[in-house]
This record gives C-alpha cells, structure tokens and sequence, in this order.
C-alpha cells in the first residue's frame, strides 16, 4: 500500500477542482496514502483546505520545467523529487517523450504517465478519465460531492461577510463571468434567475468577481438596477467557505462554478453552445445544470 503518492495536473481552475473526486477515490481505497498535488498552488489550495490532500507543490514552478528536458539526469532534483514518492501519475500528453525517457531512466514501475483529456471522441466525463490509470477505482462520476472548508476559511469568509454586513445563509452568489467570454451566461438570463430567487427567499445576491470578469460584473449590475456587494481577488478557499454559507449560486462555466457546486448548498449552472456538460459537468450535490438556449 503507497505510503507517498505524488500527482501532477497542470491546468485551470476547474480542471483542478475535478481532481476531488480522484482523491476521494484514492482514499477510499488506500486508507493512510499521503497524497501530494502539483498544480497550480491557488486553484489546488481548496483541495488541500478541505483535507482531500496533504500537500501542494507549485506545478509551474522548477524543478517541474525539467519534465520535458531531452537529456534528463537520474540526479537532478525533479528525479530526485519522483524518487520520493512510492508511485507518481503525471497527466500530461509528454508529445515529445522526454518524461518517459526519464521515469525509463529511473526505473520507476510505478510512475506512469497519462493524457490530461479523453480523446475527442470518446464522449466519457473528465473524473472517469482521471481515475483510469486506476482500474480498480474506475467508476462513473456522481453529482454527490461535497466538500468542507476548514475552521480559519470559515473564520476568513465571516470577515468578510462582517465587511459587506451580510448575514450567513441569507444571501446568495452570483459569478457573471469566466475564463471564456463565449461561456459567460446572457446576462438578462442571469438576473431573471437571481430576481426570481431573490422573490423566492427574500435573500440578496452577492457578486464574485474574479480578475477578468470586470465588464460582465458591471453589465449584471446595471441590468440589475444597482450596486451590489462585490467579491474581488477572494482566495480560492476562503471563497469555497463563503460559498458553503450562502444559500444558492448562480454562474455559467467557469471554475467558481465548479467550486460553488462543491461547497454551496445547491448551485444553479448556466451552460451555452460552447461548451459540454457531458464531458465537464460539476461533481457537486445539488447542482442544477441548465442550457441556455433551451430555458
């Protein structure tokens, strides 16, 4: 039984939180395996928060540039950083070979390498993938994630919700924005579902706001009628705390979505022609995915 299991997984944000459902498989069946991620340290950070993993090494950073050095060395320290692990998944394409060449060159059994995405064809959800290097964990992804934040997260998110004199539960989360301009949610969409929940419940929305959504922020807020609360820059886990005492959230395709379907109570996802829920749907419980185009 592994007693040390490193995992690299380069990618955004909701690539990164999909990986809760590969550890919560690995600890299911490996009681006591000290699980290590390298990823990006903030998007794994509420992974690590919410106790899935034990550890974050910044996946971006030296000496993971060597993974794909033409003359690896058995010697140098991200040989030396594999060597410490008693098995090790990278999921990268390795196009050019070089990380075979090395675990080859270290004669590690059990490091094996393994594409990030299914192929194009192959119509099969993200997590299923992930846990395929495992047979024996292989199963089909549920919607029954749920993820706890630790005890300064929640402390950190009641500071906050002290700045805005929000009160916990009576409030909801609304996230205009994303990576991908073409997957933000029609804004009137938006808020004919948050006027709706807000008639529902009588509860506020709140906005976050990550560092490219400025513009789809203001234009909710205009098409709302007003100034709203806006959460800016608010760390990933802290984030995923303030989420778990809200009583709803509200986005489109984004990695606060994914975030918010494992922490909020129940989460509402806006999907469009562009992108595929077969394949990237969020794990969480009580998580309603919705095409905009048929609502």
């Amino acid at each position: 039984m592994a007693a040390g299991m490193l995992i690299y997984r380069m990618g955004a944000f909701g690539d990164t939180l999909l990986l809760a459902f590969l550890f919560k498989c690995l600890r299911e069946h490996f009681p006591g395996v000290r699980l290590t991620l390298a990823a990006n340290p903030a998007y794994a950070a509420p992974l690590l928060d919410a106790g899935l993993i034990h550890q974050i090494l910044d996946g971006g950073a030296p000496p993971f540039h060597l993974l794909y050095d033409d003359q690896p060395s058995e010697n140098d320290a991200l040989s030396r950083i594999v060597q410490g692990y008693d098995s090790c998944v990278f999921y990268t394409a390795d196009r050019s070979g070089e990380l075979g060449k090395r675990l080859n060159l270290l004669k590690l059994e059990r490091c094996l390498i393994h594409p990030p995405f299914p192929p194009a064809l192959e119509s099969i959800h993200i997590c299923e993938w992930m846990t395929r290097p495992w047979p024996r964990l292989s199963a089909p992804a549920r919607g029954n994630m749920k993820l706890t934040p630790s005890r300064n997260s929640l402390d950190e998110s009641d500071k906050l919700l002290n700045k805005y004199d929000m009160h916990s539960s009576r409030f909801f989360v609304v996230h205009p924005g994303g990576g991908a301009e073409r997957k933000w949610p029609p804004p009137k969409m938006l808020v004919e579902t948050g006027q709706k929940l807000r008639r529902a419940t009588g509860h506020q929305p709140v906005v976050a706001e990550g560092p490219a959504d400025s513009a789809p922020s203001e234009k909710f807020q205009r098409l709302w009628g007003g100034p709203l609360p806006v959460l800016r820059k608010t760390p990933p886990a802290i984030l995923g705390a303030l989420l778990s005492k809200s009583s709803a959230y509200i986005g489109g395709d984004s990695g606060v979505s994914h975030l918010a379907s494992l922490y909020a109570p129940c989460a509402t996802v806006l999907y469009g022609p562009h992108s595929n829920m077969r394949v990237w749907r969020p794990i969480g419980s009580h998580t309603r995915c919705v095409s905009w185009e048929t609502a």
